[in-house]
């Protein structure tokens, strides 16, 4: 009877332990699908969060990763040069505030009157906020890393368009179509195929050009105040492809040195190329002091070109540069080209407006036109 007894104890017992194993693993199963609700709920919650926000990053000309709205509609910008990057890519329309002003960027505002509808205003790094603020953009481009920290604080992204050679300058465009998006997008591209073929092109004219047979150019800002630009510019790169050597380039690096005359003397270039109107050409060809050099007794002073910004600086205008001037330091490898058909072409191509006869050659002399004889839009501030 006790061993019935013990038996049926143990049955009972290894029913009893079966059952607690089964309750046990459905308290798990349950735990771990709670835990799993709880994981996918919190996903859904990030991404529904994500998806509301309408944020992306950029990764900025300073390699930073910049979070902006999905879609960019209105910006400021406050890098003189990127305002013809707005030009090419966006025509101005989602500009708030710029750098630009109409009396320091005549051809900007005459070919864009967009740009009316832009209040200019000074940026600096102690800038009030206020008026920027206010706008509500959506971004701020620039080229100063100062500003980075006050626009993040104000909230607004900042993205640094800052470039100093040809390169840069493609990745700059790019960049910005791709904060822009839309059309700009195959603006930019357009634009980085044009100015590509367009360097290949010269260079193949000016490849079979020995040592001896390559012109040297100096080249400043303001030439006869005897600023000049030397190695690791852009300057220095146009030169380059353009088949010319830089007379200022072995003693000199960087933007806008000031240097003696004396020195000027000792390089002697072949060519003098200003910044500055055509004044200041006949300011130097007429000064007994320059008499000396070459490029004077040779008249072979020029004043660089500039329509919606300066041809020899940081503008998309940069693309005819080299054109320009390998036509200038090579005219016999050139005659079948006109630079005035080509600006006319680029102008029409990509800043869209179609230049008069007239209004390239303005360009080309540096010369600005006079805004009262352009149409203005009727909202404008």
């Amino acid at each position: 009877m006790r061993r019935n007894n013990r038996i049926i104890a143990t049955l009972l017992a290894a029913v009893m332990s079966t059952f607690i194993i089964t309750a046990c693993g459905s308290t798990k199963t349950q735990e771990t699908t709670a835990t799993s609700a709880v994981e996918t709920t919190a996903a859904e919650t990030t991404a529904s969060k994500s998806e509301k926000t309408g944020t992306r990053t950029v990764t900025d000309m300073k390699g930073v990763e910049v979070e902006i709205p999905m879609e960019v509609n209105t910006y400021v910008e406050s890098w003189f040069a990127h305002n013809e990057v707005d030009l090419m890519l966006d025509r101005a329309e989602g500009m708030l505030i710029t750098s630009a002003s109409p009396d320091k960027f005549q051809w900007m505002y005459a070919i864009c009157p967009n740009f009316y509808n832009a209040t200019s205003t000074e940026f600096s790094a102690d800038m009030n906020l206020e008026e920027i603020i206010a706008a509500k953009p959506d971004v701020v481009f620039g080229s100063n890393e100062d500003y980075r920290e006050m626009f993040t604080k104000a909230g607004i992204p900042y993205i640094n368009c800052m470039f100093s050679t040809y390169d840069q300058l493609k990745q700059s465009v790019k960049l910005t179509a791709e904060v822009l998006g839309g059309d700009a997008v195959k603006i930019a591209d357009d634009y980085v195929a044009y100015l590509d073929e367009r360097t290949k092109w010269v260079a193949e004219r000016t490849d079979t050009l020995s040592d001896d047979q390559r012109v040297s150019v100096a080249h400043g800002s303001s030439v006869y105040e005897l600023n000049f630009d030397g190695a690791n510019t852009i300057i220095d790169e146009w030169i380059k492809l353009s088949g010319g050597k830089n007379a200022v380039a072995e003693e000199v690096e960087g933007n806008l040195k000031n240097i003696s005359l004396e020195q000027v003397l000792a390089w002697d270039p072949d060519v003098l190329i200003t910044g500055k109107p055509q004044a200041q050409v006949e300011q130097i060809l007429n000064d007994p002091a320059w008499a000396n050099l070459s490029a004077v007794k040779n008249k072979k002073v020029y004043s660089n070109p500039k329509g919606a910004f300066a041809w020899d600086r940081y503008g998309v205008d940069a693309a005819l540069q080299p054109q320009w001037c390998a036509q200038i330091l090579y005219p016999d490898l050139f005659t079948d080209f006109s630079i005035k058909d080509e600006v006319k072409k680029f102008y029409s191509t990509f800043l869209g407006y179609d230049l008069t006869d007239d209004e390239a050659q303005m360009i080309l002399d540096c010369k600005t036109p006079n805004l009262d004889d352009y149409p203005k839009p009727t909202k404008a501030q």
